[in-house]
């Protein structure tokens, strides 16, 4: 399948030069591997330079060069209780911005990093991330959106997607739990069957 994406890509830019043509073909199989990689839990260096930061990560051999701007930061205190999570699509400076401004930094002990191949994918995953491990610090995404749109024509098995992904898990809980119970939420009365005058006094 990459050699077939490589002889396209080499067709389609062939009035170009040759060095040009490479480096786009060779960066276009190299988006088509990337994946989801997660780094271990490691000590942060709080004081040190920015360029320093991500040095553990990218100096690891499942690091993907061309993908190292998209990633999931989890900060952790000393007793590996979660104070903050994030995401960034640039370089550590934004964990510099946390230095400068947060009032938690100087308890961060710990990092998790984890790298995602797209920007849409971090988002997605920080959210996960936030309402699984709950961290101190974050304000948002720590509970779900406080209102759903459920399609109650479509299928079940959607809405009920829809609800783990969004929904808290007590809430789903207690949800799941009425359910069962229709008896307490009694439905409004319908209006008598439909019948002529002379059926009615037939039947009277």
């Amino acid at each position: 399948m990459l050699l077939i994406v490589a002889q396209l890509v080499t067709i389609a830019l062939r009035d170009r030069d040759t060095g040009s043509r490479t480096a786009i073909a060779n960066g276009i199989l190299t988006r088509m591997s990337l994946h989801t990689t997660h780094f271990p839990l490691r000590k942060l260096d709080r004081d040190a330079p920015v360029k320093y930061f991500l040095e553990p990560e990218t100096t690891h051999p499942e690091w993907v060069k061309s993908c190292k701007y998209f990633y999931v930061y989890r900060f952790y205190s000393s007793d590996r209780r979660p104070l903050y999570i994030g995401i960034t699509s640039g370089a550590p400076t934004r964990w510099d911005a946390h230095r400068k401004r947060s009032a938690w930094w100087p308890e961060v002990e710990y990092v998790a990093v984890s790298f995602y191949p797209s920007y849409s994918a971090i988002q997605v995953a920080e959210k996960a991330a936030i309402r699984s491990e709950k961290p101190q610090c974050n304000r948002q995404f720590v509970r779900g959106p406080a209102h759903l749109s459920l399609h109650l024509h479509g299928q079940a098995e959607e809405a009920a997607a829809l609800l783990f992904r969004d929904a808290d898990a007590s809430f789903i809980s207690e949800l799941a739990h009425l359910l069962t119970k229709p008896e307490r939420f009694p439905q409004p009365e319908p209006p008598p069957a439909a019948r002529l005058a002379d059926d009615a006094a037939s039947t009277a």
